[in-house]
């Protein structure tokens, strides 16, 4: 049986394993999470490795109590370091009721009151996942998702910082490139030669009038689809007929779009002006089906007051696939992502207990 510990305690331990995806190892972090939950009296508990493109492997646990219905998730991984901190960000700093470190906000400090909370109250039909790679390319929750140990859940916790309350919706993101070539040759030839930079620059504006046509979709507060045309690249010189060029774009489509009918209709756009739209980012929007239904594992006041989330969570991809679920967790997400990160150490210990009173109602 595992000794009690103090989420402050254990958070300030969970910072120093190293856990970004540039420089960071999710390994180490995840085999010290599996040997907690093993000491909590999980019934199984797997450590497992997920490949990513760039090559570096990226890891989750999984640790089940009786047959899971219920998932309550927390992402293992930073971003690294941003730039400016005023201490080293892999030791907690403790000033006032601030806990100063990477990752405390989002979202060790979660991880370390779900650990808590199962010092007091063992669940049942419960699954803890602390999954790798939420801040970089998702493959470790779509893995998840692809195996058997999704199988029979039905709702799901997501750990974001909210200020302990719960978010209910947000937009998705998707990006997509379409490119362009020809012969390229001396300007003195623009004439008859062709032209990719102007071909891309067409679609461009189609596209962007595509946007502009729909900025009333979307329920309120999250009308429009927000096309970007981030980048249109290409050419050396004044006097060089580009031989080939980039167009790249992004968007945000609101809660309640079709990924699947929305990337459809955009790669009909790109393919009516003879290009292939190649999705580099396709994750989707995200809402809550029945945010009173949380009621029962949360609380009355977590569920009182749904936010709209400004940004993205895996949450999506669990409702995707009819999981239904909320984003919930201490910190702001304000302090997420920036140098002397913080997490308020009373929304550690209130996340504790209401993972706790959650736990002793399964």
């Amino acid at each position: 049986m595992a000794a009690r510990r103090d989420p402050v305690d254990l958070l300030s331990e969970l910072v120093t394993y190293r856990s970004d995806a540039i420089l960071g190892d999710e390994g180490p972090l995840a085999e010290r999470l599996a040997e907690l939950l093993r000491e909590r009296g999980a019934d199984d508990v797997l450590v497992r490795s997920v490949p990513r493109a760039e090559g570096k492997a990226a890891s989750y646990v999984y640790a089940r109590f009786g047959r899971p219905r219920v998932l309550v998730n927390a992402h293992l991984d930073t971003v690294p370091p941003n730039a400016n901190w005023t201490t080293d960000p892999f030791v907690a700093r403790i000033d006032g009721d601030r806990l100063f470190a990477l990752g405390s906000a989002d979202t060790k400090g979660a991880a370390a009151a779900i650990l808590c909370a199962l010092d007091d109250a063992r669940p049942t039909d419960t699954a803890i996942l602390f999954s790798g790679d939420e801040e970089h390319s998702s493959v470790v929750m779509r893995a998840f998702l692809e195996s058997e140990l999704a199988a029979g859940i039905e709702r799901a916790v997501v750990c974001e910082p909210t200020s302990l309350r719960v978010g209910a919706r947000h937009r998705g993101i998707a990006s997509f490139e379409v490119e362009a070539s020809g012969p390229g040759g001396h300007s003195s030839r623009a004439d008859v030669t062709a032209a990719p930079i102007a071909e891309l620059a067409r679609l461009a504006v189609t596209l962007d009038d595509w946007g502009k046509a729909r900025r009333d979709v979307g329920p309120p507060g999250f009308q429009g689809m927000c096309l970007n045309l981030a980048e249109l690249d290409g050419g050396v010189a004044f006097n060089v007929i580009p031989a080939h060029a980039t167009l790249v774009v992004s968007l945000r489509p609101p809660p309640g779009t079709s990924s699947v009918a929305l990337r459809a209709e955009l790669e009909a756009i790109v393919r009516a002006a003879g290009r292939t739209a190649m999705f580099t980012r396709d994750n989707p929007p995200f809402a809550t089906r029945d945010v009173a239904s949380f009621t029962a594992l949360l609380g009355a006041e977590v569920t009182a007051s749904p936010l709209d989330l400004a940004f993205w969570t895996e949450a999506a991809l669990l409702a995707e696939r009819g999981i239904d679920a909320v984003v919930f967790g201490p910190g702001d997400i304000a302090q997420a992502h920036s140098p002397d990160e913080w997490v308020p150490i009373p929304e550690l210990h209130r996340a504790r207990d209401v993972f706790r009173a959650m736990f002793a109602r399964r």
